[in-house]
């Protein structure tokens, strides 16, 4: 199956486009693109990573990015906005993501391809940020977990269809249904990501959630430590 079949049946399947947004919400108004926008989500990411999100504030941000109070309340209620923001925004790269499973030599690097793509979000936030995101997500304020399930929805076939075959080669030796062995496996990287938040990040995340998997699903030991071969995947300290 070529790039561009693959992706049409991804498409066809949970109706995905891959777009440019060109707008977000704040509350019930549309929040269009513009330079303050960019430049006041740029800035604020930046100060909230850097001193934590508590010891940042509204005028901080302003004063850094050198707008005005008025300009930053035109686009954003509060700083809550510019994390949604980012959120909302985020989009996948479905063409890249099907050439990096064509190129994959077994089922589980392309198991742990689709896992990467989930860690790429906790990483860019950083700790801090994520348990943000976590609390809003238990105060009802952000669906965090419906998110989460909404990635795992749209690649739900192919985890499945990789885990079976990892089932089959022998690669994965954990019995059991595929399908239990794809939602545990969601549910154990989605706490490794919070023990990384409780911590304030004491140890690589992304190392620890492949490794973590590898336990679990009793990965065969001549294919544990593929996912070292990810760009920019850093091994974890012994």
């Amino acid at each position: 199956m070529t790039v561009e079949e693959m992706y049409l049946q991804l498409v066809d399947t949970y109706g995905i486009i891959s777009q440019k947004y060109g707008h977000m919400y704040k509350g019930d108004k549309m929040v269009k693109n513009s330079k303050n926008t960019e430049l006041i989500v740029s800035t604020g990411m930046q100060l909230m990573r850097k001193r934590g999100y508590s010891a940042v504030s509204v005028r901080d941000i302003c004063e850094a990015a050198g707008v005005s109070h008025s300009s930053f309340y035109n686009v954003f209620s509060g700083k809550d906005d510019i994390l949604l923001y980012i959120l909302k925004g985020q989009k996948d790269n479905y063409e890249v993501t099907m050439e990096q499973l064509l190129d994959a030599d077994n089922p589980v690097e392309k198991l742990w391809i689709l896992l990467s793509k989930y860690l790429d979000l906790p990483e860019m936030f950083g700790p801090d940020l994520t348990s943000v995101l976590m609390q809003m997500d238990l105060q009802g304020r952000f669906g965090l977990e419906e998110a989460v399930l909404d990635f795992v929805g749209r690649y739900y076939k192919w985890f499945l269809r990789f885990a079976k075959e990892c089932q089959q080669d022998g690669i994965i030796q954990t019995p059991g249904d595929p399908q239990r062995l794809v939602e545990f496996g969601v549910e154990l990287t989605f706490y490794t990501v919070s023990q990384w938040c409780s911590s304030g990040g004491s140890f690589p995340l992304r190392p620890r959630v492949y490794e973590k998997m590898e336990d679990f699903y009793v990965i065969a030991p001549e294919y544990r430590g593929l996912w070292k071969k990810e760009p920019g995947t850093p091994e974890e300290d012994a």
